[in-house]
């Protein structure tokens, strides 16, 4: 479902209203934004929507990091999970990433760039075994479903490792491979909140 752009504010704006109004505390703020529509779109093999949702996020943290110091302002962006998503062959750079791969299967049936593995954007082959050619369809359309290999009702989470990025102060300690747990201890030592061991010790 779209945002009606008319009526509805946007992450980046709800998330400017958050730090102007939090930011009247003397002690500091902790806020939690989530992009969880990319989540939901994925669930239903929507890839543009998703990639729509994860650029709304990315002006999110980009307008938290102009309202911030990076002086004294932690900003930390991560996922609680990957999905399913594949990219698929060798499309040349600079390629419709929303179309189909520059290759096509031994089938002799092209293939999108990104698909899923499983989810609802499954489609049946023909008597012949032969995959649905979906370039056929309107591949730019929002509602397009991705194609996915396995049958469901809705795409699975995936077993992938998460990116975590960081800016501001102690940012270092957010590097290297650890479980997703350690993350709001890293982030209370930084900001000297809670019991433990605290950065301002």
């Amino acid at each position: 479902m779209l945002a009606n752009e008319s009526t509805e504010p946007t992450l980046a704006e709800l998330t400017e209203a958050a730090i102007r109004a939090l930011s009247r505390n003397e002690k500091g703020f902790f806020l939690f934004v989530e992009g969880g529509r990319i989540d939901h779109a994925h669930h239903e093999n929507l890839v543009q929507l998703a990639l729509d949702e994860t650029i709304e996020l990315h002006a999110a943290v980009a307008r938290a990091a102009e309202m911030l110091s990076e002086e004294d302002s932690l900003i930390v962006t991560t996922s609680d999970h990957a999905h399913v998503m594949a990219f698929n062959g060798y499309t040349h750079r600079g390629g419709d990433i929303l179309g189909p791969s520059d290759d096509i299967g031994a089938d002799g049936v092209p293939y999108m760039t990104l698909s899923y593995t499983n989810g609802p954007g499954f489609r049946p082959h023909d008597s012949h075994g032969v995959r649905e050619d979906v370039t056929q369809s309107d591949y730019h359309g929002v509602e397009f479903m991705a194609p996915a290999g396995v049958p469901l009702e809705a795409e699975t989470h995936g077993g992938d490792d998460v990116a975590v990025f960081a800016r501001g102060p102690h940012h270092a300690l957010f590097s290297g491979l650890y479980e997703q747990s350690q993350l709001p201890h890293l982030m209370a030592y930084a900001a000297c909140l809670g019991p433990g061991l605290h950065a301002c010790d």
